[in-house]
């Protein structure tokens, strides 16, 4: 397909999977550090939290070999 052979959409791409990654950093620590929206989940706060920062790593990791192996 022409679109994937853009080599700035890849870029695009590999930025955007960064991003994803800080923004599932930022509900891991959101939850396992704060009260915020306690009322909407009050229960496993601290599981929800430590699976949004297992798939944070697990996700920088796939990104991580992506971009190697494109290179």
């Amino acid at each position: 397909m022409i679109f994937d052979s853009n080599p700035s959409v890849g870029r695009i791409r590999h930025y955007i999977n960064f991003v994803m990654v800080a923004v599932y950093i930022a509900l891991g620590l959101l939850f396992l550090f704060t009260d915020t929206a306690i009322d909407t989940f009050p229960t496993y706060r601290t599981e929800v939290g430590i699976v949004f920062l297992i798939y944070a790593v697990f996700r920088t990791i796939i990104t991580i070999r992506k971009l190697r192996n494109e290179k």
